[in-house]
């Protein structure tokens, strides 16, 4: 049921969004990391993803939170942005950096979130990963405070 009301959500008013994140991130215990990761990507893996709508590495002409839902358009790499804003918004205190990965091997191409310099958030659509050692690069790194600084 509570799938379905976060799925339904995302098609409604840009104001309701808005409220329903809002709602959502407050909600949020921030105690254990590894859960706060999890009940992210679970409310965003339902949101309704089209063509690119972020450069991945441009991080000066990415979109504020509320910009992204109230335009409620997003593509695999604004669903990491909105990952990474809902945590640091939940907690500043969590560490969260947004990496541009390139994995040739698995044909991965696209922008993470890396929490706590453990939790690798958007490299599996739906799922908590580790960076992995081989065969990746990372062509761009930023903390999200910096992101919203500027």
């Amino acid at each position: 049921m509570e799938q379905q009301l976060i799925q339904q959500a995302w098609f409604e008013s840009p104001s309701t969004r808005l409220n329903r994140w809002r709602q959502f991130r407050n909600g949020l215990n921030t105690d254990i990391v590894i859960d706060v990761c999890e009940t992210v990507i679970d409310w965003w893996k339902m949101a309704p993803i089209s063509s690119m709508t972020i450069d991945p590495v441009e991080s000066s002409t990415w979109p504020t939170p509320w910009e992204m839902l109230h335009s409620g358009n997003f593509c695999e790499n604004s669903l990491a942005l909105g990952m990474s804003y809902t945590i640091y918004y939940a907690n500043e205190d969590i560490p969260n950096e947004l990496l541009y990965v390139t994995d040739r091997q698995n044909s991965i191409q696209r922008l993470c979130v890396m929490i706590n310099n453990k939790y690798l958030l958007n490299y599996s659509y739906g799922a908590i990963s580790t960076l992995p050692t081989k065969n990746v690069s990372i062509s761009f790194r930023k903390n999200i405070a910096d992101v919203i600084k500027n």
